[in-house]
């Protein structure tokens, strides 16, 4: 519309900058025209390249150390997982010795007849495959090598105690001859020698010369020492367990009641004592109260 101001019409200078280049006397000179804003932008782009160059050197400096820094990690990371494989190798073969051990005292258990071991229920777990495991996974195994150990030691405490009970019961076993020489007459009945009647004779007779040593045949205590018409000079050795051993027709006694002797261990001296027709030695065992046939608790003296 004529006489209104249009805005679209307006236009404001835009600001330049005249360079003048003076070259030789010769020449002519010449202009350069720059806008202001064409300054400016250079002015900054200027600012950046020196900010940037001043920048460079610190950056990269940084840039190597964290490069090295990778690096070592990156070594560091390798020993980790070397270590890891040489542990999990060693929990395995741990894991692998310990089965072997549990077995072992799983057969010694057997063999002593003793049951329900802890070691026989061994704590959960084990090696699996190397792949796929958690980090926590030696934890894990570790703890499970440890209850195991734990179980394995209280089942050797428990076999030990049942091995000690079984030494204690075979050293409380008659085992031995009480002297050397030769049987006479055995367990059972016979023609009695002095009224020529069937008699039931209750022990073996052992002929020895007079004055041999006479040793107890089994870890004891001396129980009685004493003279008896038919027996003579008599000895009984309590061994528990439920064993005495008695030894008759002796020339000489050489232990008291109460005395702790070993098998072994001289107690006596051959003789013939009491009801017998010559040096010898005769032999009872009593189980649990009741006489028993000796000859299977019989072997030669050492």
């Amino acid at each position: 519309m004529p006489g209104r101001f249009s805005l679209t019409r307006l236009r404001f200078p835009r600001a330049f900058y005249t360079i003048l280049i003076l070259p030789h006397a010769r020449s002519r000179f010449r202009k350069l025209h720059l806008s202001r804003g064409f300054l400016i932008s250079l002015a900054g782009l200027a600012g950046l390249t020196i900010v940037a160059g001043l920048a460079a050197p610190h950056l990269w400096f940084r840039i190597q150390s964290q490069a090295a820094e990778i690096e070592a990690l990156t070594l560091q990371n390798h020993e980790l997982e070397r270590q890891k494989t040489y542990f999990e190798s060693a929990v395995a073969e741990m894991s692998s010795r310990l089965q072997g051990v549990e077995s072992r005292a799983t057969q010694l258990a057997d063999a002593l007849g003793v049951a329900g071991l802890p070691s026989e229920r061994p704590a959960a777990g084990g090696p699996g495959p190397v792949s796929g495991r958690s980090r926590w996974f030696l934890d894990d195994e570790f703890e499970s090598l440890e209850g195991r150990a734990e179980n394995l030691e209280t089942s050797f405490e428990t076999i030990g105690r049942a091995f000690e009970e079984r030494l204690r019961l075979l050293s409380s076993t008659p085992s031995i001859l009480p002297t050397p020489g030769w049987f006479s007459h055995g367990y059972g009945w016979r023609q009695d020698p002095f009224s020529g009647r069937p008699q039931f004779h209750r022990g073996v007779d052992i002929v020895a010369d007079k004055g041999a040593l006479v040793v107890a045949t089994a870890d004891g205590v001396v129980s009685r020492s004493i003279r008896v018409p038919d027996y003579g000079k008599m000895i009984d050795v309590s061994h528990g367990y439920g064993f005495v051993t008695r030894y008759a027709h002796l020339n000489e006694i050489l232990v008291r009641p109460g005395q702790r002797v070993h098998r072994g261990e001289t107690i006596g001296r051959v003789g013939s004592t009491g009801r017998s027709t010559g040096p010898h030695v005769h032999y009872e065992v009593f189980r649990d109260g009741r006489r028993v046939n000796p000859w299977k608790y019989l072997a030669p003296s050492r």
